[in-house]
């Protein structure tokens, strides 16, 4: 496996990864708006490979302007390839890059109760959850994990 940073020519591909996550994780109509994000990135954008050199996962981060917090942004793997630990490492991955920004506070994220759980477990904090937010039976997680302050971030953040 390799992460690496995204480049236009990883679009296909990481639509696809989006493709094998619908309907369970993501709607339909959320695609135009995540093919939009990949045209106009508001941050780094990581992507995974296997051994053969395809994409098999991709997600990002962005610090909101005149904040210091830094919102996770589209983090997915391919629908068979879940429970395999990719998952993890991609945040893990995208989670030591804001540990290194100095000026990022804390990183807060919206997620489905699909994936709630699997947050929780790196230390995210549920602050809200709307019923039916994305879509019908597609429930809201808004969390945040409030970071330490950059004097005592080390090391690479592993929960």
């Amino acid at each position: 496996m390799r992460i690496r940073d995204y480049t236009a020519a990883d679009r296909a591909a990481c639509l696809a990864v989006f493709d094998s996550n619908v309907p369970e994780f993501f709607i339909p109509a959320e695609r135009e708006a995540f093919a939009g994000f990949l045209d106009g990135l508001p941050g780094p954008y990581l992507v995974v490979e296997d051994e053969d050199g395809a994409v098999v996962g991709c997600g990002g981060y962005a610090v909101t302007p005149g904040t210091s917090t830094a919102d996770l942004c589209w983090g997915m793997v391919r629908r068979e390839r879940h429970g395999t630990g990719l998952g993890r490492l991609l945040t893990e991955a995208r989670m030591d890059r804001i540990h290194a920004d100095p000026a990022a506070m804390e990183i807060a994220l919206n997620t489905s109760q699909h994936t709630r759980a699997f947050y929780e477990r790196r230390g995210f904090a549920t602050e809200r959850v709307v019923p039916d937010g994305f879509a019908p039976g597609l429930d809201r997680c808004d969390m945040r994990l409030i970071l330490p302050p950059a004097a005592e971030r080390t090391r690479p953040h592993r929960k």
